[in-house]
């Protein structure tokens, strides 16, 4: 099993990541929270407290609670239970902000998240919330951000006093110091918080644009992709930022990235064709290219730069005019694809058969310049075929595709990193017509591993290689297996004739246990139908080993989703899982706390904040499914 496999294999993450062979980021110390503090709620109900419980307590008995909580546990509790009552909290807001100062960084982001919750009445606790930016803990830099927004968009009052406007000033000054953050939970809040505080774009541009241009670009450019996951709430700092020559190219960038969503951005960047250094002139086109069809009335102006001195800028034109099946333009074009330079004939044959796709003559012609770039002894024509190619997929006939597969599995063995990941997009993308040649590749040790990476992400049409899988799980090097349990675990339900062998290497104390955690999960994924497993979770749920014993209790939830006997021991682990670093596990926990519902209702403040200010849009969509479950709540229908 390869590093990167066995990483996203520690599916629910806990502190452990056994198997991964290297350390991975450093995450915040697990969460435990809860709506209600057990010295008030106990006597009250026996039930899990939900958003909707009847009665709350009054505040005097929860600020009594917070005082006399004994551990860190009753404090988040009681934190919580105050937070609950939202804007009628205020009679506790002195003890929230003590709260903001207490060395548990998990009591700190609970109570950060309730002075949010307070809303306006809580804007004397900006400057607070201000200093917890540079807090050690990103969850704790993420929930004082996400309050300051929260704060600001209950603030509707026509004449605001002088002091808070002073406040949020000094709150915008310094989130934007902040949206470089290496966390990338921190850095979408950050700037999330910034639009909720509408400050005046021609004051402030100028500082996004220095954040921009002055930071080295390993970390412009988390940055830049945090800017993009805002879409369009970005695209006025942006727009600014192209004014200014030292942000100009990396604001195309993160335009480039938003895509359709940027399109207030096209003049701007239209003028940028001819404007600035030849990488801006370029990222200019790309980023028109990205936004598509809005910037088609710039394709006169791209289709000019066919003709310009620089080569970068000719390929970015051709690229583009494709990319947006610009019409009008097919005479330049044409004579681009009769170039003597040869990766610009093929990026233009390319773009002709995009503009024209039913055109088998124009498809047949690029897919012909483009396979020679296969053999090109440049990475870079190398990479750009293979993209190319598969991005004509729908327009080539399925005989070309399987052999075109077999160029892509050739190209596996490249000695070059970009050459081999876009022979794998390219398969991935081709799908069930790229089955045959992968499931071939597992006979041969050197491509084998990424082979069956492949066939994982290509998920449930990889069911006919089945068989091939099963066998796997039985290789004598235990990277293998692991890794054929990952191919399994695609499959979902289809997989169940796997089960036998799943509980036989779940099992197996041979090999390092990242094998094990990718058998559990294989199971999970499989669900009910691999109901003859729970007794072999059951036993690993209890392990000392607490990634194991997080991935069976998960897995179990999965096969047994009603099984409440189950909840007591899972719910704290998915907890934990939300704050890792691992896209799947987040996701997984997630889902889980969803199917669990109401009883799941200590989760709801960690739900929360995943479902706000997690990067991965997947992960926050699932995560606001699941506060829906647990609320009660019927989803909106279309």
């Amino acid at each position: 099993m390869t590093q990167q496999t066995w990483c996203v294999m520690a599916v629910l993450g806990a502190a452990a990541f056994t198997g991964c062979g290297q350390a991975p980021p450093p995450a915040p110390k697990p969460v435990a929270a809860a709506v209600a503090p057990a010295a008030v709620v106990e006597a009250q109900t026996a039930q899990p407290v939900t958003d909707s419980a009847a009665t709350p307590p009054p505040i005097d008995a929860l600020r009594a609670a917070l005082a006399a909580a004994a551990d860190e546990e009753q404090r988040i509790r009681a934190v919580d239970a105050i937070a609950a009552l939202g804007p009628n909290a205020r009679g506790a807001f002195d003890d929230l902000v003590k709260a903001t100062e207490d060395a548990s960084g998990r009591v700190r982001w609970h109570a950060a998240r309730g002075l949010g919750l307070i809303g306006e009445d809580a804007v004397a606790a900006v400057p607070r919330l201000v200093k917890l930016l540079d807090d050690a803990d990103p969850i704790v830099v993420t929930q004082a951000a996400a309050a300051i927004g929260l704060m600001r968009a209950d603030d509707t009052a026509a004449n605001m006093p002088d002091v808070d406007k002073a406040a949020y000033e000094a709150a915008a000054t310094a989130l934007v110091a902040k949206m470089t953050h290496p966390d990338p939970r921190a850095r979408r809040a950050v700037l999330r918080a910034i639009a909720k505080l509408e400050p005046d774009i021609d004051r402030f541009a100028p500082l996004v644009s220095a954040r921009l241009s002055d930071a080295d670009p390993s970390v412009v450019l988390p940055a830049l992709h945090s800017l993009a996951d805002m879409g369009g709430e970005a695209v006025p700092f942006l727009i600014k930022a192209l004014e200014d020559p030292k942000s100009r190219y990396w604001a195309s960038v993160a335009l480039a990235e938003i895509g359709a969503a940027a399109a207030p951005a096209v003049p701007n960047l239209q003028a940028g064709i001819s404007t600035g250094e030849p990488e801006e002139r370029m990222q200019s086109i790309m980023a028109l290219a990205a936004i598509g069809e809005p910037a088609l009335g710039a394709s006169g102006d791209i289709a000019k730069a066919l003709d310009a001195p620089e080569s970068p800028l000719r390929f970015a034109a051709a690229f583009a005019l494709g990319k947006m099946r610009a019409k009008g333009v097919d005479a330049s074009l044409e004579k681009a694809a009769g170039d003597a330079d040869s990766l610009l004939a093929a990026i233009a044959a390319w773009a002709r058969a995009r503009v024209h796709p039913d055109d088998a003559q124009l498809v047949n012609a690029a897919v012909e310049k483009l396979t020679a770039g296969l053999a090109s002894p440049e990475p870079g024509v190398q990479t750009a075929a293979i993209s190319a190619l598969s991005d004509l997929s729908g327009s080539i006939d399925d005989e070309t595709e399987k052999r075109l597969a077999e160029e892509f599995m050739r190209l596996l063995s490249s000695g070059e990193p970009d050459v081999r990941e876009a022979a794998a997009a390219a398969l991935v993308r081709e799908g069930p017509l790229a089955v045959d040649a992968l499931e071939k590749a597992l006979g041969d040790p050197a491509v084998r591993s990424i082979a069956m990476e492949i066939l994982s992400a290509i998920g449930p049409v990889s069911k006919d290689a089945l068989d091939s899988f099963i066998v796997a799980l039985a290789d004598p090097d235990p990277s293998h297996r692991g890794d054929a349990a990952i191919a399994i675990a695609a499959l979902g339900p289809a997989a169940a004739d796997a089960v036998p062998q799943l509980v036989a290497l779940l099992a197996s104390p041979d090999g390092p246990p990242g094998v094990r955690y990718a058998a559990a999960y294989a199971l999970g994924r499989i669900g009910p139908a691999a109901k003859s497993a729970t007794t072999a979770l059951a036993g690993q749920a209890s392990s000392s080993d607490e990634l194991m014993a997080t991935v069976a209790t998960w897995a179990s939830l999965k096969i047994e989703p009603g099984n409440r006997s189950l909840f007591e021991s899972a719910i704290p682990l998915l907890r934990k899982a939300l704050r890792g670093g691992q896209e799947l596990a987040r996701l997984e926990a997630a889902v889980a706390l969803g199917d669990i519902g109401p009883a799941a209702a200590d989760a709801i403040p960690i739900l929360e904040l995943v479902a706000e200010e997690d990067p991965i849009p997947a992960v926050r969509a699932a995560a606001s499914r699941a506060l829906e479950q647990i609320r009660g709540v019927q989803p909106a229908r279309n």
